[in-house]
């Protein structure tokens, strides 16, 4: 049988990996074609994804951590996992309710004076601050003030300045602000965005990141279908404030839901929901496209929200309802 593939079909060198499988499924072009390997990323006994959201690598032994909604919140009451870094030996992690009541969303790691942590947001009005392991350092609820523009409030993604002791978080569902806080927890007086098409509005400023490439913030803004860059001061006693810088789009890419650098702090990957995963270079040029959402739609894995280029190379995508996720040699 053929192999199932986008774009180009593997040669039997390429193939050889996973050359016992009668039909490997296959995607993506130039220098960044992978093969699905459906081995990887098994899910810990018990366990079953309503929505799976956010992904982290650990920068200490580069294992793999996702936060997810379970299917039955009353049976598993952990929204972690955590797997080998070769995406085997999933083991769920974290305090349980205290972290995970209402829709954990968006994941991101912080390194604080040589400390790691993780910033969570929650759909439910939450943000958290956590270790490595998932236990609490400290947590929020509601917006960070009565405003009635901060309304309503559904927080969807963090991003962490290096040095600055600031971390933005994005209010995707809510209102469509970005708030700055400080890594302890209090909001700065400062917010950004809100909704609109213009240069700096958002209509669903889905996730927030730092993007180390060009010492920028960069907002994935969904439903206009770009990403924008803002600069702000590292400088830990400057003001929060941010300045619209520049924006871009990929026609093939509609709906991104988050942009992460990989380890060569060159290339880039998009999740789109609407099915792809883009790979892009350091001028934010698509240089590869992988099917996602057509190659594996019929097991489940419709709605790409997340993905990770991981230290070998190697993809993995996490999807939004149905919850899965899935592990892309690369070739």
């Amino acid at each position: 049988m053929l192999a199932l593939s986008i774009f180009a079909s593997a040669s039997p060198v390429e193939a050889a990996p996973f050359a016992s499988e009668a039909a490997p499924i296959i995607s993506g072009y130039g220098d960044f074609r992978f093969q699905y390997d459906p081995t990887r990323l098994a899910l810990p006994d018990g366990t079953q994804l309503l929505n799976a959201h956010g992904l982290v690598l650990d920068p200490r032994d580069k294992s793999i951590i996702l936060t997810y909604e379970p299917v039955h919140p009353s049976d598993d009451k952990h929204c972690m996992i955590k797997w080998k870094p070769d995406g085997t030996g999933g083991v769920t992690i974290g305090p349980g309710e205290e972290l995970c009541a209402g829709t954990p969303h968006g994941l991101r790691l912080s390194i604080e004076d040589d400390e790691y942590f993780l910033y969570h947001a929650n759909n439910a009005q939450s943000l958290h601050k956590t270790r490595m392991d998932g236990s609490i350092v400290w947590a929020l609820h509601g917006p960070p003030t009565p405003d009635p523009k901060f309304l309503p409030n559904k927080p969807t993604w963090f991003a962490a300045v290096p040095g600055s002791g600031r971390v933005y978080m994005s209010d995707g569902y809510g209102s469509n602000y970005i708030h700055a806080y400080t890594t302890k927890g209090t909001y700065l007086g400062y917010s950004f965005g809100g909704r609109g098409t213009g240069d700096g509005q958002f209509s669903t400023c889905h996730s927030i990141n730092w993007d180390a490439r060009v010492g920028q913030l960069i907002v994935s803004d969904r439903e206009n279908h770009r990403h924008q860059f803002f600069s702000t001061p590292t400088d830990a006693k400057a003001a929060p404030n941010v300045t619209y810088e520049s924006q871009f789009t990929v026609p093939e890419l509609k709906r991104p839901c988050n942009l992460r650098v990989a380890s060569d702090n060159k290339t880039a990957v998009v999740p789109a929901l609407e099915g792809p995963v883009g790979i892009l270079n350091a001028s934010n040029q698509l240089v590869s496209l992988v099917d996602v959402g057509g190659l594996l739609g019929d097991q489940g894995h419709k709605y790409p929200h997340d993905a990770m280029l991981l230290p070998s190379g190697d993809l993995i995508v996490a999807t939004w309802n149905p919850g899965r996720l899935s592990y892309w040699k690369r070739l």
